[in-house]
């Protein structure tokens, strides 16, 4: 199980539908907009890596999302 942050840059005027479909994704903790290079970030609870990537790949289908790029994090120790 591990942590994830995913940067999602839209088309002009898309971001609020992306945010409202983010946040419906089983395994969403937080999702916002953001200004700079990426339009929304979306961090995930603890998860396996199959979930991340469902989450990433519904997002990436959605109307109006150009770019996603997904961090995962790596257990401290």
């Amino acid at each position: 199980m591990v942590k994830s942050c995913i940067l999602v840059n839209c088309k002009l005027l898309k971001t609020k539908k992306v945010v409202d479909l983010a946040k419906k994704q089983p395994g969403v903790k937080q999702v916002f907009p953001v200004h700079g290079r990426w339009d929304i970030a979306i961090s995930t609870d603890d998860l396996d890596l199959k979930s991340i990537a469902e989450i990433g790949m519904t997002i990436y289908k959605a109307e109006g999302v150009e770019i996603v790029e997904t961090l995962v994090g790596y257990p401290e120790g």
